[in-house]
């Protein structure tokens, strides 16, 4: 399983081109199954499949609205924030134009329709999760392909 966001313009093409390659070299590839979970459900939500499976036609891609997407990273340990500058900034556009309005905390990552120019900081490892969907491993960087392959066979060979 892995957190990101279709939108992302570097680390998340990155890592889901080396899963991707990490799976092409794994002798075990038909017991796993990659989750590419979106952190950003303003732009995400019902765009993510296809985009994960541009990487790996075997990648699920899903997205949830905020609410549930704040339990599941809680659950997980899984950090996720819109870049501090760009809510700053956008804040301010909000007061210049409404001079009694403040953002309330729960409109902290939540952006307007038409204001879709941000970045969101995530959490960047890969989380292994057993068939009962208990966390078993994370995969921190740096992601290489051939030591992932040989550390997701030898995890899924031990938990059989």
């Amino acid at each position: 399983m892995y957190f990101g966001y279709a939108s992302c313009p570097d680390v998340c093409p990155i890592d889901l081109g080396k899963i991707s390659q990490t799976l092409h070299v794994m002798e075990r590839k038909d017991d796993l199954q990659v989750v590419f979970i979106s952190v950003d459900p303003a732009r995400d939500v019902g765009k993510l499949s296809a985009f994960a499976k541009g990487f790996n036609g075997g990648f699920v891609g899903l997205s949830a609205h905020e609410e549930d997407l704040a339990v599941i990273s809680k659950t997980l340990g899984v950090y996720h924030q819109v870049v501090a500058t760009q809510k700053l900034a956008k804040e301010h556009a909000n007061s210049d134009s409404h001079d009694d309005h403040e953002m309330d905390s729960h409109d902290d990552h939540e952006m307007d329709s038409h204001d879709d120019n941000y970045l969101v900081d995530h959490t960047t490892s890969y989380l292994l999760l057993n068939p009962e969907l208990a966390l078993n491993a994370i995969l921190s960087s740096p992601h290489e392909p051939s030591a992932m392959a040989k550390a997701l066979d030898e995890i899924i060979t031990t938990l059989r």
